[in-house]
């Protein structure tokens, strides 16, 4: 070989592959928004025509309801403050402490004034239990309590055995009973019975059920 060949086997090779031109940017695809997910739709509420506090999640309670227990509790304070004064009375007048006491005659320290005394507070238990019990339960939206209600309104007409105080409970417990039959207040025991027990619901039935892929992804 002369030196005046060339040496091809030593010549750098030169690229014959042309990069890609570049794609115009005005004929780029759109991309396209994918289909929405298909969703099973909850099932309708029951609607009971009461409105819902927003700060507790259960139903708005109504001025009758509040008036009614508070009613229920007054007479309960005003049987413990009647029994309380007949106890005070029993001490230096026992004949007139209650109307009850004032039936019989006793003796000082005898069997029958004790059996006398734990008959009244027997009375103001019963009283004052019946209307708790009303007041509590009817707060917090218990539909029984309009019959419980008129039950616990007729045991308190026994304060009568107590002094004149405690037959300031009759009224308060008759009102607070009557309370409870009005419409608002119906309204807002079955709104809460709804909410305690709820009706089985259905959901409507599921249509254009798609099996394998879904069509956006077959392309």
């Amino acid at each position: 070989m002369s030196a005046d060949q060339p040496v091809e086997a030593m010549a750098p090779r030169r690229l014959l592959e042309e990069p890609p031109p570049a794609p115009d940017a005005a004929v780029e695809p759109v991309p396209q928004r994918p289909a929405p997910i298909a969703t099973v739709a909850a099932p309708p509420q029951l609607v009971v025509g009461m409105p819902i506090d927003p700060r507790t999640g259960e139903p708005r309670r109504p001025v009758v309801i509040v008036l009614a227990t508070v009613l229920c509790w007054l007479a309960v304070a005003i049987t413990a403050a009647s029994v309380l004064w007949v106890y005070w009375d029993a001490i230096s007048r026992f004949a007139q402490a209650s109307w009850l006491m004032g039936q019989f005659v006793t003796e000082p320290g005898s069997l029958e004034r004790v059996l006398l005394a734990v008959a009244v507070t027997a009375v103001a238990i019963i009283i004052g239990t019946a209307n708790a019990i009303v007041g509590y339960y009817a707060f917090t939206g218990y539909r029984w309590t309009r019959i419980a209600g008129l039950i616990s309104a007729a045991l308190t007409c026994g304060a009568l055995v107590l002094n004149q105080l405690g037959w300031y409970a009759i009224p308060a417990a008759v009102l607070g009973a009557a309370l409870l039959w009005l419409p608002p207040a119906k309204r807002f025991f079955i709104a809460w019975t709804a909410r305690r027990h709820p009706q089985q619901v259905f959901a409507p039935p599921t249509v254009d059920v798609v099996y394998g892929p879904l069509p956006r992804y077959q392309a």
